[in-house]
């Protein structure tokens, strides 16, 4: 065959020259050459690792090619040619026309050849990975299975928590699916690799995830704005409002704080959320700074249901939780499927350990909300190892999975300084991406009430971890996936044990530390009634005070407790669910009323979130309202109190009508006028008010009822 320079496919013309091998005799046999090869190009000044892997598949040769260092796994070898002796492939997803031609030589226990590229060669040589070396490695991972399982239980005990689901899926093959303790405590229902828990902040992932697949359906830029696919979007900040696009809301970098106590326990919806950001004031500017944030994760979600047209929570089932058999996965204790063990959400104070009520937060739930079991969270965990493939489908794209994995905002301070081994970290779309020593890692934990969750990968190592727990804020997870990284991937140990309740134990010592006291000898400038009432934020929602057996009992959201006077005008109140004292602070008007509340509610603020005192709700009242209307004589003028529309209003001849605005009992003020305002005085047990007494800057001006 003359092979001419004119020929115009070359390729064509390789598989001409490859289509007669099956022809030749082969000198080694199939066990020769099936399996593993690690090795090395040698690069200037450097080796580049890597490994095949050679296998029969329907009688014809197969292989694939790792490149740790590169995070590359199972890119397939093309035109993959095993002829007498030798060895030949490309490289179609390395640019520069990369291949390889080589020869099997001592005995078949080396490949030695030349890897080309961009008309450059270098040497490259592999080793078949020896049976007995396989069997070695099988033995250390084993040893090292058996050693996480004891820590696993033994820590669990140490730091009483009920019950572990543990997951380890490494170069796509389970190796761990286990459960340790108890999902019910008292009912000794042990946890197994089907038992439900909360996996809490975890679910943020989902939602990125989520995200990339509307990307990729094009119904989705990652870089527009936000208000371009949501026009009635709007925070306080306007230029973050017209500038936010889905990476800024899936990076923490809008410029507000957490403002977790806006929704948590809160009665509102997701789109009554929604509508109350713009009360939301922020602390740093658009983009400035890393502050993690559920609500922009709730936006997230809210951006998929308008792009897909489902709710979030069809969208990421029929999206995700489907295609990957993720069966049993849903978004509460109360949806588990008949029969599906649920672990029941368990609280820690000092050493008591008691169990506490679920919390569903369908709200904000792309932010939080999902349940799942190990089973199926390692399915999920796969599916990212493998790079957006599940079921032979390539679900989302490699490159919008490296998109998700990769770094977006750099986290101020974000490394750990009690481990210097640990890098910075960043965030990525919906993960936390940092190094452990050489190692990149890709992991998001989630807290919810009465359970503590971590899914963690290695991606360059094939690694990937899920831990689960049914205990509140518990650092088990962290410390568990850090010591089976160590043991799995035969690093010197480090007792992460150690360092993480070393630590607490110093906070816990720091806090017994003197703690503020109260000015002494102080006391409340107004009689207790005074205080009672409803307050109100436009984002935050209303807290109610009353009354009763002498003592004020605060109720906001799902809280409620009792406020302790602490000194002058600041009440102290204690939500046992965080465990946290809160100081309340009433404010007083010049008129010496008390009309605003404020609380560090959100403790990165530099000011308290202040509430609106509300008026008494009978000022609202219509039949209240009818005994204030007519006419009245003012110093030979009349005035009138009548409803225009669906406002009150006064008006005095030679003057503009002035809206009234309930203020206090029997009292409104004159919508925009400064110290203005209207009193009604009711005489004798009359029905209708007998006067009504105009308050201004100059004096007080009494006008009678005209019968």
């Amino acid at each position: 065959m003359n092979l001419r320079p004119e020929t115009k496919n070359p390729k064509s013309l390789l598989w001409a020259v490859f289509v007669f091998l099956p022809l030749l005799v082969f000198s080694q046999t199939t066990e020769q050459i099936a399996g593993k090869w690690k090795g090395a190009i040698e690069l200037p000044g450097m080796k580049l690792e890597l490994s095949i892997e050679l296998m029969q598949e329907d009688g014809a040769w197969a292989g694939a090619m790792d490149i740790p260092v590169q995070g590359v796994s199972g890119m397939k070898l093309a035109e993959l040619a095993i002829l007498d002796g030798g060895i030949r492939f490309r490289l179609p997803e390395v640019p520069g026309n990369a291949s390889f031609s080589g020869k099997f030589e001592d005995g078949a226990n080396w490949i030695r050849g030349d890897f080309s590229q961009m008309g450059q060669t270098f040497p490259m040589a592999l080793q078949k990975e020896s049976a007995a070396e396989k069997a070695a490695e099988d033995a250390r991972i084993a040893s090292a299975l058996a050693e996480i399982r004891k820590l696993a239980d033994s820590l669990r005990l140490l730091q009483k928590v009920p019950g572990i689901g543990f997951g380890i899926v490494k170069d796509g093959e389970v190796l761990l699916a286990e459960g340790f303790g108890f999902a019910a405590q008292d009912e000794q229902l042990p946890v197994n690799s089907q038992t439900l828990f909360a996996i809490g902040s975890s679910s943020k992932a989902f939602t990125a995830a989520g995200l990339a697949m509307l990307v990729e359906d094009g119904k989705l830029e990652w870089d527009k704005p936000v208000i371009q696919y949501m026009p009635d979007f709007k925070l306080k900040d306007n230029f973050a409002t017209q500038e936010m696009t889905a990476i800024d809301l899936l990076t923490h970098q809008s410029g507000l704080p957490r403002h977790d106590l806006m929704w948590y326990g809160s009665p509102f919806s997701r789109a009554e959320i929604y509508e109350r950001l713009r009360y939301l004031e922020p602390n740093k500017s658009f983009r400035s700074t890393w502050q993690y944030q559920n609500l922009m994760y709730m936006t997230a979600g809210i951006m998929a249901e308008k792009l897909s047209g489902q709710s979030w929570e069809d969208f990421t089932r029929s999206r995700i939780f489907q295609p990957l058999g993720m069966k049993n996965t849903c978004y509460s204790a109360t949806e588990a499927l008949p029969g599906t063990p649920v672990a029941l959400p368990y609280f820690k104070q000092e050493e008591n350990v008691s169990r506490i009520p679920y919390r569903d937060i369908p709200a904000v739930a792309p932010a939080g909300a999902i349940y799942s079991n190990v089973e199926d969270m390692l399915k999920w965990v796969s599916w990212h190892l493998d790079k957006g493939k599940a079921g032979g489908q390539q679900l989302l794209k490699e490159e919008s999975i490296a998109r998700l994995h990769q770094p977006h905002k750099a986290i101020e301070g974000g490394g750990p300084a009690a481990s210097p081994e640990i890098s910075s970290r960043s965030y990525g779309l919906g993960w936390f991406v940092y190094r452990y020593g050489e190692l990149d890692i890709v992991q998001h934990g989630g807290n919810i009430d009465g359970f503590s969750a971590l899914v963690f990968m290695i991606p360059r190592s094939r690694i990937g971890m899920v831990i689960l727990t049914n205990m509140n804020g518990t650092a088990l997870p962290g410390i568990l996936a850090n010591s089976a990284t160590d043991l799995l991937l035969g690093r010197e140990p480090i007792d992460w044990y150690a360092r993480v309740y070393g630590a607490e134990a110093k906070k816990e010592e720091d806090e017994k530390k003197e703690k503020p006291q109260p000015v002494a000898g102080t006391q409340p400038s107004h009689p207790l009634k005074d205080y009672a009432g409803q307050y109100e934020h436009p984002a935050y929602g209303k807290i109610d005070i009353q009354l009763r057996d002498g003592e004020l009992q605060l109720k906001a959201n799902a809280f409620e407790f009792p406020l302790r006077h602490w000194h002058y005008d600041v009440f102290q109140g204690h939500i046992k669910e965080f465990g946290q004292d809160i100081l309340f602070t009433f404010h007083s008007n010049k008129d010496g009323l008390i009309e605003k509340l404020g609380a560090p509610l959100e403790p990165s603020m530099p000011e308290d979130i202040l509430y609106a005192k509300l008026p008494p709700d009978v000022l609202s009242d219509k039949e209240y309202i009818a005994r204030l209307l007519g006419s009245y004589e003012l110093e030979g003028l009349t005035a009138t109190v009548d409803w225009q529309g669906e406002k009150l209003m006064a008006t005095v001849p030679g003057q503009p009508s002035y809206e009234l605005e309930p203020y206090k009992e029997n009292w409104f003020r004159l919508k925009g006028l400064n110290g203005y305002s209207v009193e009604f005085i009711f005489q004798n047990g009359e029905k209708n008010a007998r006067q009504m007494k105009f308050h201004q800057p100059n004096g007080i001006f009494t006008a009678e009822r005209k019968e």
